[in-house]
């Protein structure tokens, strides 16, 4: 695995990741075009191309060398793919080709950007989904309470087991609170599903394992707000 591969070190994202192209996968139509919330080297958007050849990519990061290690990887096989350098804390400056964006996707970004970002940033991608249009995301979520920690530190002790790789661990709620950085810094469950129903999109968790969970906003069909 390459050091951008977000399953190293975390084996359980591997069926995350595949459910989220296999959604799009099976959704996706002829022109659609997705646009990737933090894209890096283009892993995740080579998984959903695997699923869904000659999708129109559009990435959106804040790394340029990152950015063209994924036009060398994913050009030969999107539909289309414009690559942007920008930054998503400044999100409303940022102006998309035109498309028919059907999918918006965020898979391990969404921690880095403060919970005011978060939020501007799934208004934002709701507003340029088509009617119908579904956005993805994939992340980290924040441990409820310390009540609620020995439970957590029992899953991730199950999946070193099971898989003989550890994911994130801490001795104590307090050790985790501490390894909180000031870009690690995962929304609660809760937080995501309102922010998504105030961006106009209904609002579901598709997969949870541990603090790792995939959500999904859908627009409605008819285009009404």
């Amino acid at each position: 695995m390459t050091p951008s591969d977000p399953i190293r070190g975390h084996p359980t994202r591997a069926e995350q990741l595949d459910i989220l192209a296999s959604l799009v996968g099976d959704l996706a139509a002829p022109g659609d075009g997705l646009i990737d919330l933090g894209i890096g080297a283009g892993y995740v958007a080579g998984l959903v191309l695997d699923a869904a050849p000659g999708l129109h990519i559009t990435g959106i990061d804040l790394n340029g060398e990152a950015l063209e290690t994924a036009r060398a990887a994913l050009s030969p096989r999107a539909g289309g793919l414009d690559l942007i350098e920008a930054n998503l804390e400044s999100i409303d400056a940022l102006v998309l080709p035109a498309g028919a964006y059907r999918f918006a996707i965020s898979v391990l970004t969404f921690h880095d950007l403060p919970d005011e970002g978060k939020r501007a940033v799934i208004a934002w991608a709701a507003e340029r989904l088509v009617p119908g249009g579904h956005f993805l995301l994939l992340d980290r979520i924040r441990l409820p309470g310390r009540a609620q920690f020995p439970l957590q530190a029992a899953i991730w002790r199950r999946i070193e087991r099971v898989h003989g790789a550890a994911m994130r661990g801490a001795e104590d709620y307090d050790g985790y609170l501490a390894d909180l950085e000031a870009k690690n810094r995962p929304a609660a469950f809760e937080d995501y599903m309102a922010w998504l129903a105030q961006a106009g999109l209904a609002p579901a968790c598709l997969h949870l394992h541990g603090n790792i969970a995939l959500f999904s906003g859908t627009k409605d069909a008819s285009g009404a707000a």
